[in-house]
């Protein structure tokens, strides 16, 4: 598989995609320009590392600093080398190349080699080794940083000039066997739940939401160099199948919970992740998985407006949380959709795809537009019915973009 079919797979998560990313007449190009305003650098020992600010606030949208955390996180520019992966690959943006390689220099710096990462760094470029969420670990920022540096290894193996890089982002990937290794020694353990339930042991901090984004990291490097984690693949794989809901209330069936006995909004990409390790693998049983959310509980999900959030208690009751409806929810619903419906080609999971992604058009609860094709700016969520936040920062851009090349275009 070469590099530019590869990263097609990663703008959707699914190979075989060119349909997907040809430019439909009536749809513009994904607008990054609001994304490229939150850019900035720090030097750190005569390097220029790039980076992406986490918040930008309305009406100014000019980058704030996260108060506790810092400047920028490894969570947003691992996501937002992917947006420049596809502008350099498909639209064939060569003056974003320093700017991916920036940001991939920010990840390194901010990897250990021991496989363990920090997230944060601070304005003057020293790294937040305290807060909660970027202690040294191998947890969410860590697949999220091996995520970036993978779009970062398909854009610069094909560029020349950049050996050292790819090297660097190649010995990332070996140190963090160890963990994987330490992860999948429960295999095949099953956990026993409050529901009675047996559910895989397996999974990355208890949580198949994380796994789903560990099995994409390791699937968009696969079979490049020398990349192999068919093994781990089928592993994750069969965790995020066994952490679905196939009960008998048919407007849930096919929900794959995101941690415990709850599936939230935000992190929701095992149908993604189970399309990818289903191209590499071609199992039929994860396609039959991701067609039993996209048959049961996607639609269930659309008529209900869209919630932020449901629990299943032990009862057996279900419990929605409609808010806050954020863009990292809806397009990681989107994508799976999208993929599901140019990998099978059909009409209905694509009329399904689009009633997802109409959530950006205005199609929600507080009737607002959220995407503004003319500055690249995407909301940060719906609260209520009329309660939108109009503040526009790095991950609900970021994802909002990645929504929209997977489709193709606003």
């Amino acid at each position: 598989m070469n590099l530019i079919h590869r990263s097609l797979i990663m703008v959707t998560l699914v190979g075989l995609f060119g349909a997907c990313t040809t430019a439909d007449p009536g749809l513009i190009p994904a607008n990054i320009e609001h994304a490229l305003g939150l850019v900035d650098s720090t030097e750190i020992e005569g390097e220029m590392l790039k980076w992406i600010a986490i918040y930008a606030d309305a009406p100014s949208y000019d980058p704030i600093i996260a108060k506790g955390e810092g400047v920028t996180c490894v969570d947003d520019v691992g996501r937002f080398l992917e947006v420049l992966e596809y502008e350099i690959v498909q639209q064939k943006r060569a003056d974003l190349i320093p700017l991916a390689a920036g940001m991939v220099r920010y990840l390194l710096y901010l990897s250990r080699e021991d496989g363990l990462w920090y997230n944060f760094i601070y304005a003057d470029g020293s790294i937040n080794k305290e807060y909660k969420t970027s202690v040294a670990s191998f947890e969410w920022w860590a697949v999220r940083g091996l995520r970036g540096l993978g779009a970062g290894y398909r854009i610069f193996t094909a560029q020349p000039g950049f050996a050292v890089l790819t090297d660097q982002i190649s010995s990332r990937f070996s140190s963090s066997q160890p963990h994987l290794d330490s992860l999948f020694s429960s295999y095949p353990q099953l956990t026993l739940m409050d529901d009675g339930s047996e559910r895989p042991s397996w999974n990355l901090s208890n949580a198949p939401d994380q796994s789903a984004e560990l099995l994409i990291a390791l699937a968009g490097v696969h079979g490049l160099g020398k990349f192999d984690y068919k093994l781990e693949i089928q592993y994750l794989a069969e965790a995020l199948m066994g952490w679905q809901y196939t009960g008998e209330a048919s407007d849930y069936r096919g929900l794959y919970y995101c941690w415990q006995n709850t599936w939230h909004g935000w992190g929701n990409t095992q149908a993604l992740a189970l399309l990818q390790a289903y191209e590499i693998l071609g199992e039929e049983n994860y396609l039959t998985s991701v067609k039993l959310w996209a048959d049961h509980f996607v639609p269930a999900f659309i008529q209900s407006s869209f919630p932020a959030g449901i629990e299943h208690d032990a009862q057996g009751n279900w419990k929605i949380r409609n808010y806050s409806q954020i863009a990292y929810g809806l397009g990681s619903t989107y994508r799976g959709m999208q993929a599901l419906a140019v990998l099978t080609g059909s009409p209905e999971y694509q009329q399904r795809a689009e009633q997802v992604f109409a959530w950006f058009k205005g199609q929600n609860v507080a009737k607002t537009q959220m995407y503004d094709p003319a500055t690249g700016r995407c909301f940060d969520g719906i609260n209520g019915v009329d309660q939108v936040n109009h503040n526009s920062g790095a991950e609900s851009t970021i994802e909002c973009l990645l929504a929209i090349q997977a489709r193709g275009g606003w």
